[in-house]
């Protein structure tokens, strides 16, 4: 009988972690079938800013990094805001991802050395790595409409799986 109710007490964890396990599964599919995204940064003014990147694939923990140039408005405003999205649209299955998650910037040489990609190229990068950094963005939540999570009927309120904190529990 004990195990029985600690069944029934676990069973509903279990379930929400093995769909939260295929929603990521689901968007990372998305993320690597769109490859481009929006890095969406605020600047100075509270107005945020939106901009097409070649992101890195998420890890298994969904970090992403970004590749840039120290001298961009991105990080000058991710200095001042850390707060970061990526966002990915599928135009052709209708599917999106959003990420909403804080930025690190990773000026250390070895790690730019060890990560930089073929994309990354000198040409892009004519001084790497001097003129190269990487933008670190741990994910707090994802958000998405995917393939058999098309969001509320009534809200329209997206699919979520937290990944370290969310401002909103629903």
């Amino acid at each position: 009988m004990k195990y029985v109710l600690l069944m029934l007490l676990l069973l509903p964890g279990i379930l929400e972690a093995a769909q939260d396990d295929e929603i990521l599964g689901l968007a990372r599919d998305v993320i690597e079938r769109v490859r481009f995204g929006e890095l969406i940064t605020v600047d100075a003014n509270g107005q945020a800013r939106s901009r097409i990147v070649d992101a890195f694939k998420p890890d298994h923990d969904f970090v992403i990094h970004v590749a840039t140039r120290p001298n961009t408005r991105k990080i000058a405003q991710l200095r001042l805001n850390p707060s970061a999205t990526l966002f990915y649209f599928d135009s052709e299955d209708k599917n999106y991802v959003s990420i909403m998650g804080q930025a690190e910037l990773i000026e250390d040489e070895a790690t730019k050395i060890r990560m930089r990609r073929e994309a990354d190229s000198d040409g892009l990068y004519p001084n790497f790595p001097d003129d190269y950094l990487l933008i670190r963005i741990k994910p707090l939540w994802l958000e998405g409409i995917l393939p058999g999570y098309r969001g509320d009927r009534e809200n329209w309120r997206p699919v979520k799986v937290n990944l370290g904190g969310s401002p909103d529990k629903k």
